[in-house]
């Protein structure tokens, strides 16, 4: 059961930084009027200006951050809960 609460953890970690990464991008879209300069987008990131490289960098690196230390969270109750403590 705790391999289980592991695995469904990372598969909850990845789609979470998945779909952090598509709201990110999908926000910053709708605000700049422009895709975002991600690795996504190599050509419009070595198009855009280093400020908006530097913001969405920052952006995107802190949202990352606090969905993985989030899901990390949830996945430690959930391997507590699963060996019933």
């Amino acid at each position: 059961m705790k391999l289980l609460a592991k695995i469904f953890g990372t598969l909850v970690s990845l789609g979470a930084g998945w779909l952090g990464a598509k709201l990110v991008s999908g926000i910053w879209h709708k605000a700049m009027g422009e895709e975002p300069p991600s690795l996504a987008n190599p050509d419009k990131q070595q198009q855009a200006a280093v400020g908006k490289v530097l913001a969405f960098a920052v952006i995107s690196g802190a949202s990352a951050s606090a969905i993985q230390a989030l899901a990390k969270r949830w996945a430690r109750s959930l391997e507590a809960k699963a060996a019933g403590r």
